[in-house]
């Protein structure tokens, strides 16, 4: 309320718990924090790693082999990395 947001963050979820007593879950909670960031990190290399390898593959625009499953999975990835940006949103 003082910073006239609407979203929490990591920084507001964390001072509340220091407020509240709950010192000790604080330490565990930041490495599950930092290895699911690492996580998301590396989903998201992972993925522009693969666009990039598939775009070096293609040289006319779609190609007709392509699956149905393949174009699903590429949409799920675009999905969870627009999650992993709103995340970040709220975090920050």
């Amino acid at each position: 309320m003082k910073g006239k947001r609407k979203t929490l963050n990591v920084t507001d979820v964390m001072s509340a718990m220091e407020e509240m007593e709950f010192q000790r879950f604080l330490a565990p909670l930041k490495e599950s924090l930092e290895a699911y960031r690492r996580e998301q990190k590396g989903k998201k290399e992972a993925t522009e790693q693969k666009k990039k390898d598939g775009k070096d593959k293609k040289t006319d625009g779609d190609d007709p082999d392509r699956s149905r499953e393949e174009e699903a999975e590429e949409e799920e990835e675009k999905m969870e990395d627009e999650e992993v940006v709103e995340d970040e949103e709220v975090e920050n």
